[in-house]
C-alpha cells in the first residue's frame, strides 16, 4: 500500500476574487450583488477589499513561495459585463484577468477558474430577479462563451458555479434572486434551483464547446449531516437533509436528470418548476470531468420523533437549527471542526458518483491581530489543517478515493461571504480592520510556512 500523494498533486489555495479585489466600480466594472449586499453587523464594505486588484502580482507572489500547484480564483462576472446585457465585454476587466493568469503560469502555477461567485451583475438582480428568470440564463451563457474564448489558450480547469446547491440556501447572494416567502416557498426556490443547474449545464457545455480538452467540475458545498442518534428518524431526516442540500445538485450534474426523490418530493407539493424538453436535453447534454467541493464543518440532525412531516415542510429549519456534536469542539463562529468528515465527505462522494475529486475550498476564520513580531503565530490553523490533510490523506491511501488536489480558503485574508475582515482564514496577513483601511501591508503568519513545507514534501510532512 502506498502512503503517499499522488505525484501531480495539485497543493494551493483559493479565493473569491469579489471579496478580495476591491476597486469595485474600476476600469468599468459594474456593481454585483456581493458589493450591493449589507453584510454582518459592522462589517465592511468592498470598495477596498483586501485591493488584490492592485496588488495580485505580490498576492501571487506570496503563493509561488510557498510552492503552489494550483489557484481557484474567480472572474468577476460585473467586471466582464458590468451591467450583465452588454453584448461586448469590458476589455479592460479582460485584460486584468489576462495579466493575473499570465502572472500565474509564470510561476509554473495552474489557474482554476470560477464563473460565477457572489459576483452577478446588480442590474440582473434589480431587472430579472437574478436566476429566478431564464433570461439571466441566457445572459450569463453569452458571458461565459467571451470569457472562455478569451482564455481559451491558457485555462484547463473550470469550475461552473461556485457552491451551487446554497442557491436555495441563499438564493440573494447565490443567485441574485428574492424570494417572497409567500404561499410556496418551495416553488420559488426551486425555480432558482433549475435555472441555476440549467446555468451550470449551459456553461459546461460551452466549454466543452470551445476547448474540448478542457476540465469541467460541478462544486457544491459539502457539509455531511449525521443523524443525532440511532433512532430511526434521526437516521432518515439526515438523509433527506443530505438529499436536499448536498446530493439533489450532485445527481442532476452526473446522471442529467432530476433525480427522482427530488422529482416526487416536489410533485407532493405542488412546487416542480416549469422544465421544458429542451431544458431536459441540456440538462442530458452537459457532463463534469471532475466533482469540486468545499469542505468546512458537517452537522447534526435532530429530527421529530413522531412524524417526518415538520422535517420535511420545513427542510431549513432543521439545517439551521445549530444542534451540536457532542464529539467535536466548534470555532469561535460556532462552525464544528471535524476532519474525519473529510475523509467521510470524500469516501462518500467517490463511492457515490466514481469521479475525480477536488476539495477547493477548506480553512478556518479566526479573529486575529499581528504580534510584536509582526506576524501570527496560528497554531490553531495548523492544527486544523493539519488534521484535515491528514484524514485526506487516509482517503486515498487507505481507502483508495482520487483526489486530484486541496486548495486551502485563502492564501490571504479577505472580506468573508458576510464582509467580515475579522474572520480571517488566510495563511498571509493583510494590514486592515473592519472599519480601518491601514496600510494593507502583507505579513507572512506561521501557517504560512507549515504550508510552504507540506507542499515541498508532498504532505510527507505535515
Amino acid at each position: 500500500m502506498t502512503n503517499k500523494f499522488p505525484e501531480n498533486f495539485m497543493w494551493g489555495a483559493a479565493v473569491s476574487n469579489v471579496q478580495a479585489e476591491g476597486a469595485y466600480l474600476e476600469d468599468g466594472k459594474g456593481l454585483d450583488v456581493y458589493d450591493a449586499m449589507t453584510g454582518a453587523e459592522g462589517a465592511a464594505d468592498s470598495s477596498v477589499a483586501s485591493d488584490h486588484y492592485h496588488r495580485y502580482k505580490e498576492d501571487i507572489a506570496y503563493c509561488a513561495e510557498m510552492g503552489f500547484k494550483a489557484y481557484r480564483f474567480s472572474i468577476v462576472w460585473s467586471r466582464i459585463h458590468p451591467n450583465g446585457d452588454e453584448k461586448e465585454p469590458n476589455e479592460k476587466g479582460l485584460k486584468y484577468y489576462d495579466d493575473m493568469i499570465d502572472e500565474l503560469l509564470k510561476y509554473g502555477i495552474e489557474p482554476v477558474v470560477s464563473l460565477v461567485h457572489f459576483d452577478m451583475p446588480n442590474a440582473l438582480a434589480v431587472k430579472y430577479n437574478g436566476f429566478s428568470s431564464r433570461r439571466t440564463v441566457d445572459l450569463f451563457e453569452r458571458h461565459v462563451r467571451q470569457v472562455v474564448e478569451r482564455y481559451r489558450d491558457k485555462v484547463k480547469y473550470w469550475i461552473t458555479y461556485n457552491e451551487i446547491n446554497t442557491a436555495i440556501l441563499n438564493p440573494d447572494m447565490v443567485a441574485g434572486a428574492k424570494v417572497s416567502g409567500g404561499e410556496n416557498t418551495t416553488k420559488e426556490l426551486f425555480k432558482i434551483n433549475h435555472y441555476t443547474q440549467l446555468a451550470h449545464s449551459k456553461a459546461a457545455i460551452v466549454i466543452k464547446e470551445i476547448i474540448p480538452d478542457a476540465k469541467v467540475g460541478g462544486m457544491i458545498a459539502y457539509t455531511p449531516f449525521y443523524p443525532a442518534t440511532c433512532h430511526p428518524n434521526d437516521v432518515l431526516g439526515a438523509q433527506f437533509i443530505n438529499n436536499y442540500v448536498n446530493y439533489q445538485r450532485l445527481d442532476t450534474m452526473v446522471n442529467g436528470e432530476y433525480p427522482q426523490y427530488l422529482n416526487k418530493y416536489l410533485d407532493n407539493r405542488n412546487a416542480l418548476p416549469d422544465i421544458t424538453e429542451d431544458d431536459m436535453r441540456v440538462l442530458k447534454k452537459s457532463k463534469i470531468d471532475f466533482i469540486a467541493f468545499s469542505y468546512y464543518r458537517s452537522g447534526v440532525v435532530a429530527a421529530p420523533k413522531d412524524d417526518l412531516t415538520e422535517l420535511y415542510d420545513d427542510p431549513q429549519k432543521f439545517i439551521e437549527t445549530g444542534d451540536k456534536n457532542p464529539y467535536l469542539s466548534s470555532s469561535e463562529w460556532g462552525w464544528q471542526i471535524d476532519p474525519a468528515g473529510l475523509r467521510y465527505a470524500i469516501n462518500d462522494l467517490y463511492d457515490r458518483y466514481h469521479l475525480p475529486l477536488f476539495i477547493v475550498e477548506n480553512g478556518i476564520g479566526v479573529r486575529e491581530e499581528l504580534d510584536e513580531n509582526m506576524t501570527v503565530e496560528d497554531d490553531y490553523r495548523i492544527d486544523y489543517l493539519s488534521g484535515h490533510v491528514g484524514e485526506m490523506k487516509k482517503a486515498i491511501a487507505e481507502d483508495g478515493a482520487e483526489v486530484l488536489g486541496y486548495l486551502i480558503w485563502g492564501p490571504f485574508d479577505f472580506l468573508s461571504s458576510k464582509k467580515e475582515m475579522k474572520k480571517r482564514y488566510g495563511l498571509v496577513f493583510v494590514n486592515r480592520t473592519d472599519d480601518d483601511v491601514r496600510d494593507l501591508k502583507r505579513y507572512r503568519k506561521k501557517s504560512f510556512y507549515w504550508y510552504k513545507k507540506v507542499i515541498s514534501s508532498n504532505g510527507e510532512d505535515i
